[in-house]
């Protein structure tokens, strides 16, 4: 599998309804486990989408169910203290400046989609799972768009 960019915009509060419109819009059967690369998918969204905090992540595929043709995966993050992480992964061949232009287009859709107030792009990583992985990852993407 070819290396992607990562876009990840955070919510500090699970709101279900906002997460279920991002999940409807970007997977197809993303309330079924097939939609997922994970075989206990549906237990982990049942228990994300209710509010308990997991650190489980899931990623939903090109070939499980993502909609978009532009996205390698769409993913879905439940931290381990609040709050609920969402993001695309965009294949970075076979051009690299466009890739790099689409995630950045992206970041702007998501944080626009969903309200939220922060996010970032990165190199292929999990998404952070805490408050202070996601301020240190933010931190790190603001230093790197300085440079």
């Amino acid at each position: 599998m070819a290396p992607c960019l990562d876009v990840y915009v955070r919510l500090p509060r699970l709101d279900r309804l906002d997460v279920q419109s991002f999940l409807e819009a970007h997977v197809a059967n993303w309330r079924e486990s097939h939609a997922w690369l994970s075989d206990n998918a549906s237990e982990i969204l049942q228990a994300g989408l209710a509010g308990s905090p997991s650190g489980e992540t899931l990623y939903a595929s090109a070939t499980s169910g993502v909609r978009d043709p532009e996205l390698d995966f769409v993913i879905v993050a439940f931290p381990r203290d609040a709050g609920i992480v969402l993001g695309v992964s965009i294949d970075l061949e076979p051009d690299q400046d466009a890739a790099a232009g689409l995630a950045e287009r992206w970041l702007v859709r998501l944080l626009d989609e969903v309200g939220a107030q922060q996010g970032f792009v990165q190199a292929e990583e999990p998404p952070p799972l805490t408050e202070a992985e996601w301020q240190a990852e933010m931190e790190r993407a603001l230093i790197a768009r300085s440079v």
